[in-house]
């Protein structure tokens, strides 16, 4: 590990919102006066002698810009080979695109294979730096999975809350990281329940001063792998929005640091179309970013109704002169494919939305042609095995998948279970219909009682919903079920022809 002879900066810790400045401390998550995201400014004077040179002579890493992070000279780093990671040059994608210039910042490539480990590395390292022996974060799920891997390797206890809602290969890895995995109603929720540990944990949230600046290491790069240059766009998946914001902040950085002349790029964020709170308010006119209704899609990482960092993001696009705008989960998936397929690249459905907007941009002439475009791809493919399956266009190629792998899923989720979705499928139903269904169809006969538990049971899971409920000429009321899209999207590949 680099071992630098400059120290970090003295920098103020300031409410992003009110501008309530307050003195360093780890465990300050959020301003006290507004309950808003605290930033760390740094005073940059006191880094005149840096140059080009200073980071060229480095190995790519996140810890290569150490001079930029809020950690002391000679602190323990915890580091799992993050960040350093590829710019590819898209030629066919870009070809098929028709755009002048296509990277890709593949962020996949990452130790647990998501964006997310930059500010793991930055916010262990500090954890360890303050003498916690413990961390508690609320998450989704590459959050989880990062900080679970951070927190094992630095040798200290992990609580992570996470919402009912999760892709399974994200959870898989927490498990094997060692964490103590418990389950809340929702995101919010996670959030919430993982602050009252502040007197025993350190709290990691995705708004953690010290988190947050490890996520800027990303524009830091793109701009070196550039050339010391900015693009004309950069598109960023948007979440709780705390990504995009941070590129922004390491542009401006390099340039007050002279590195270089001028900022011309406009972010682009990207959200999916059944959970768009920045997008909203950025299409109304606001400054303030509000709770979005919930809506089912396949991207679960950026399907935050209450974005964390949602003003900054909002500010950081509107700064840039960019845009924002959202996609559906067919535009995702087609974008998957496509990237999979022109560039070798398996991205997970959050991290393809970038390439789904890009190519909805284009299409609808929001973005000229002749721009040179970055792409950040944020979380890789094998994360999410469920959504994994809808790219199995071939018969063939499904049976050869199904005859090494559904036999998990089926065990998993049961053959009744699998024959409810399979019931749903078709229409809405209600439960003692799906009795009659799965004797005359299946050949299943099962109480009523064990229905509804199979029921409760694949609502928890998110592949089924409670649609309405019906007052029957004075008797119980009775309440049918739909099947979700992610209930669909399993069905489809797991069922038994």
């Amino acid at each position: 590990m680099h071992n630098p002879h400059i120290n970090s900066p003295p920098f103020s810790v300031k409410c992003s919102k009110c501008n309530e400045e307050y003195p360093e401390d780890p465990f300050r998550t959020s301003c006290e006066r507004c309950n808003s995201v605290l930033s760390l400014n740094y005073d940059y004077s006191k880094l005149n002698n840096i140059d080009f040179n200073t980071f060229k002579r480095r190995v790519p890493s996140v810890w290569k810009y150490f001079e930029l992070l809020p950690l002391k000279e000679g602190s323990t780093v915890i580091s799992l080979g993050e960040g350093g990671t590829h710019l590819h040059e898209c030629q066919r994608l870009q070809s098929h695109l028709k755009i002048k210039k296509l990277l890709l910042k593949d962020e996949t490539t990452n130790p647990t294979a998501s964006f997310l480990d930059r500010g793991s590395t930055v916010v262990i390292s500090r954890a360890l730096e303050t003498g916690a022996r413990a961390v508690c974060c609320g998450a989704t799920g590459n959050l989880g999975a990062s900080i679970s891997a951070y927190a094992a390797k630095a040798g200290l206890e992990a609580i992570i809350f996470i919402p009912k809602i999760l892709d399974p290969g994200k959870l898989y890895q927490m498990i094997a990281f060692g964490a103590k995995v418990e389950l809340s109603k929702d995101y919010s929720t996670a959030i919430s329940i993982s602050e009252t540990y502040n007197k025993t944990h350190f709290i990691v949230s995705p708004t953690n001063p010290y988190f947050m600046e490890g996520q800027k290491t990303i524009g830091y790069e793109m701009i070196e792998q550039m050339g010391w240059k900015s693009p004309d766009r950069i598109i960023v998946p948007m979440g709780n929005g705390i990504l995009i914001s941070m590129i922004w902040k390491a542009l401006n950085e390099f340039f007050h640091l002279g590195l270089i002349n001028n900022i011309n790029t406009k972010l682009t964020g990207i959200q999916t179309s059944a959970v768009s709170p920045i997008v909203d308010a950025f299409n109304n006119g606001g400054d303030t970013v509000y709770r979005s209704g919930k809506g089912d899609t396949i991207a679960l990482d950026i399907g935050i109704e209450v974005p964390l960092a949602g003003e900054l993001a909002l500010n950081a696009i509107k700064s840039s002169g960019g845009t924002c705008i959202t996609v559906n989960d067919n535009e995702i998936l087609d974008a998957t494919s496509l990237l999979a397929k022109s560039e070798g690249v398996f991205a997970e459905p959050s991290a393809a939305s970038s390439i789904a907007g890009l190519k909805k941009m284009l299409d609808t002439g929001l973005i000229e042609q002749d721009e040179e475009v970055v792409c950040v791809l944020t979380g890789a493919g094998l994360k999410n095995p469920i959504t994994s399956r809808q790219l199995l266009k071939s018969r063939h190629v499904r049976t050869i998948v199904r005859k090494y792998d559904d036999r998990y899923l089926t065990t998993h989720l049961g053959e009744t279970k699998l024959r409810i979705l399979q019931i749903l499928f078709k229409d809405d139903v209600y439960g003692y219909k799906i009795r009659k269904d799965l004797v005359d169809l299946f050949q299943i006969s099962v109480k009523i009682p064990v229905i509804y538990q199979h029921l409760k049971e694949l609502e928890n899971m998110n592949l089924v919903r409670r649609s309405r409920v019906y007052e029957v000429g004075g008797r119980p009321e009775r309440t049918y079920y739909s099947i979700t899209g992610k209930g669909k999207a399993a069905t489809r590949y797991l069922k038994i022809n």
